[in-house]
Order: structure tokens, then sequence, then C-alpha cells
């Protein structure tokens, strides 16, 4: 497509011409762009859990599977527990963070939002799971 487009047709249209064009030709440019949109559709990156749930069948089951794969993973290192909302408290915000791996592994993280937490109030020690050798 190196011509620019005709007077009055948008940039939009004229990529879209373009493609239809290289549709009914068949060539190879098309199908190389094809799978390369295909290859996109298939690994969204959420960037909320909101987003996971509108997600296709699949994608969303292993974002929910790589979800809950981390929360039993904290729940197993006893990083938090579950207790009443103390009056007059504020409840520590968080948020998701999604990444997939080379390997096209599916990984999640749950992650405190650190700046609204106050020492001794919503947090008693830090936890930071980063090995730290000692040297002698």
């Amino acid at each position: 497509m190196d011509a620019p487009p005709p007077a009055g047709e948008s940039a939009t249209t004229a990529i879209t011409n373009h493609m239809v064009h290289l549709a009914r030709e068949g060539r190879a440019e098309h199908i190389c762009f094809l799978l390369a949109l295909r290859a996109t559709e298939t690994h969204v990156l959420p960037k909320t859990l909101k987003n996971v749930a509108k997600l296709l069948a699949n994608s969303k089951k292993r974002w929910l599977e790589s979800c809950l794969e981390e929360l039993k993973s904290l729940k197993d290192r006893d990083i938090y527990e579950i207790v009443d909302l103390p009056k007059r408290r504020k409840v520590v915000k968080n948020c998701w963070v999604f990444n997939i791996k080379p390997d096209s592994h599916y990984q999640s993280h749950f992650i405190a939002k650190g700046f609204s937490q106050v020492e001794g109030i919503n947090f008693d020690e830090l936890f930071s799971p980063v090995v730290c050798y000692k040297t002698t």
C-alpha cells in the first residue's frame, strides 16, 4: 500500500479496502496478517480482573486458574489471614498484575498497594519473596 488514500477516503477505509483486495487475491501478506492478528487475540493481557471476565472462554479459564493458583500460593505461605475489619479502618487496596511468560504460562500476581498501608496498623512485618545470600 504505497499510494496515499484517494481524496476523501480515511486511512482506516483505505487499509480496509487494501485488506479486502488482498483477501480476494489470497496473497501471503494477507495470510501472515491474519495469523498475526489471531496470535494477538489469543494472548490478551488483561489490565483488571473485570477485563478477565470479558475475555473468550479459553483465555478467561486460563487467567482464572492462574489467579486461583496465586491465591493458593499466598494462602499456603501464610501471607494473609481473613479477619473482620476493625472500626474506623480502611481496607488495604489491591490489584492484579497479569503477564504471559515466554513459555506461554499465564501468570497472575495479587498485589497490595503499599502506599495505602500504615506500619503497625495494616502490617507488622515486611515480606519479599527474594533470596538474599549472605557472604561469610
